[in-house]
C-alpha cells in the first residue's frame, strides 16, 4: 500500500483533511501520532532489555544536546 503525505496551512485544513478521510473511510493518521506510536513501540521492546546506568543515559543526553547546540553556534 501506498502512503500519501498532505501538509496543511493551518489547523482548520487539517482538520478537513482529517474529517475528508474518515467520511472516505480512509486510514489517516497525523505525523504526531505516528511518531507517538513508534516510541511506544521502542519503550514496550527496550522494557524487555537489560537496565543501564543512569550515568551512562545523562552523559548520552549530554552528548546530544551538546552536538545540537554546537549547531546554532556556527
Amino acid at each position: 500500500m501506498e502512503t500519501i503525505i498532505i501538509k496543511p496551512k493551518d489547523k482548520d485544513e487539517l482538520n478537513f483533511f482529517l474529517e475528508l478521510a474518515k467520511r472516505l473511510g480512509v486510514s489517516a493518521k497525523t505525523y504526531e501520532e505516528m511518531q507517538d506510536e513508534q516510541l511506544l513501540k521502542a519503550m514496550e521492546r527496550n522494557r524487555k532489555t537489560h537496565k543501564t546506568d543512569r550515568k551512562k543515559v545523562l552523559d548520552t543526553l549530554n552528548n546530544i544536546l551538546n552536538e545540537n547546540q554546537q549547531d546554532y553556534h556556527k
